[in-house]
């Protein structure tokens, strides 16, 4: 087998963490910075709250204060005119005597209700600051509209009036600077906090990530992975009871593995004392059976009065039975252990094996390819490669209508870096259904192999469909490798 076919080879872990899908939704760590920022937000939101009825109230305040003094400030100015006989003839010279009052605006209308002259809070004009203050806000803030109105009379005729009105925008443009440079630095401060607090929560979650993929290794059966103890108490006090959770399930593991590989030794004595009884008591029988027959025949033709044809008819049918009862008897044994196991190299009784494919299938094609098989890996390991290239190839001539079954074994390592022998059974025909169901042979072969801690793996390729065995070689003894075959 090529280099590149047993890295071809996957592993049944690494399969089964290949078909893992992972869960959806958020992580942990996003879920408690959303909340997180959830928290800041309604808070935020209380913060915005207090502070715009807070801001609503001194503004209402402020208002009514600035607009009393603006009120008294006018009421003196008309007065002290009203006194000056001659400087006061209209209303409309009250706009140069007008005082200005911060939030209060200072309008003079003549008697029909007109305005003649004004007085902008401030003595200055605030459109630029209401401009920029959404309507929304101001309507927040702003207090309810209040006013003073003081009549002007002069020379004892009414002559119109001073309104004084209650002007919040300069306030409440004050508000809204204030509301924009604190939203401001909320947003940079809590930016930055959510972000430092990321950092710090992944530090801390990290002992999470690292224990999920341990019991993802747990599930595909990685039993030796221990995980580091974190600062964490109550992280800590997880990963103790991982870690004994993983060694109480190795121990299981071992004690079932010596149990199986126990099993799988004593199926195989009875096996092949079953098969010596045959070959050593059946087989002899047998072969007494027909040579005697034989003699018969014999002695019948040389008889000097010829048989019946009731005696020939009765003893070609003996003879018939007694032909079935050797194939049978020859069948059985391959069946229960080939003769040349453990006799000869484990490679001459795989091309044995498939030189009697050859023969049973004439049209179809068959190769064998081995690299760096060793004359035998015991009776367990043995048998285990001969039933699998013997399974995988009888599933190609029956499932797959294939014209070439190409098979390849050597001795290499999986997955975990164990010595094993690799196994592929490759054809071209239509492939197979996958997930690939498996039948009688499959489970059986599959039931052996995980008792020497080895897989099998049915899938499609490329024109067709491939077995993938991991046989593993912990149990074997120690032998000297063949000199390679290809």
């Amino acid at each position: 087998m090529t280099t590149g076919a047993a890295r071809a080879l996957a592993h049944p872990f690494d399969r089964a963490r290949a078909k893992t899908r992972p869960f959806g939704g958020a992580s942990l760590r996003t879920r408690i910075l959303g909340l997180l920022a959830a928290v800041n937000l309604a808070c935020a939101g209380a913060a915005a709250v207090v502070t715009i009825y807070n801001a609503r109230q001194a503004t209402k305040v402020e208002i009514a204060s600035s607009l009393d003094i603006a009120s008294r400030l006018v009421r003196e100015t008309v007065t002290r005119l009203q006194r000056d006989v001659g400087r006061l003839r209209t209303v409309a010279d009250l706009q140069s005597t007008l005082p200005a009052v911060r939030h209060a605006r200072i309008v003079v209308r003549d008697p029909e209700g007109a305005e003649v002259a004004s007085r902008v809070a401030g003595g200055r004009a605030r459109e630029d600051r209401r401009v920029a203050v959404p309507d929304w806000f101001a309507g927040l803030i702003a207090p309810p509209p209040d006013a003073v109105t003081i009549p002007v009379v002069i020379r004892g005729e009414p002559a119109g009036s001073v309104v004084v009105e209650g002007d919040a925008s300069d306030e409440i443009a004050e508000v809204w600077d204030d509301v924009i440079t604190l939203a401001g630095l909320f947003v940079a401060l809590n930016a930055a906090a959510l972000g430092v607090f990321a950092i710090l929560l992944g530090r801390v979650l990290a002992p999470l990530a690292t224990l999920a993929d341990g019991m993802s290794d747990l599930r595909l059966g990685r039993l030796q992975r221990r995980l580091e103890t974190p600062k964490s108490r109550e992280l800590a006090s997880i990963v103790e009871r991982f870690n004994s959770l993983g060694q109480s399930l190795a121990a299981e593991r071992a004690t079932n593995g010596r149990m199986s590989w126990r099993m799988v030794t004593l199926q195989d004595d009875e096996r092949r004392q079953i098969a010596k009884e045959l070959h050593d008591e059946l087989g002899p029988c047998l072969f007494g059976l027909r040579a005697n027959l034989a003699s018969l025949e014999r002695e019948l033709a040389a008889a000097p009065s010829p048989p019946t044809p009731r005696m020939v008819e009765r003893l070609e049918a003996v003879s018939d039975l007694s032909e079935r009862l050797a194939g049978m008897n020859r069948r059985l044994l391959t069946r229960l252990r080939p003769m040349a196991l453990g006799a000869a190299p484990l490679s001459e009784v795989l091309d044995g094996l498939i030189a009697d494919f050859r023969r049973h299938h004439p049209e179809r094609r068959f190769e064998l390819a081995t690299s760096g098989l060793g004359i035998s890996y015991g009776e367990a390991v043995d048998l285990t490669v001969y039933r699998s290239v013997q399974e995988g190839v009888t599933n190609a001539i029956r499932h797959a209508a294939c014209a070439r079954v190409v098979v390849s074994v050597e001795r290499g390592r999986d997955a975990d870096g164990a010595e094993a022998v690799l196994l592929r059974v490759l054809d071209d025909g239509g492939g197979v259904t996958e997930p690939a169901p498996a039948g009688f042979g499959l489970v059986g072969l599959g039931e052996r192999l995980r008792a020497l801690g080895g897989s099998f793996h049915l899938h499609n390729v490329r024109d067709g469909a491939a077995l993938d065995v991991v046989v593993p070689l912990a149990h074997a003894p120690v032998r000297r490798p063949e000199p390679h075959k290809a």
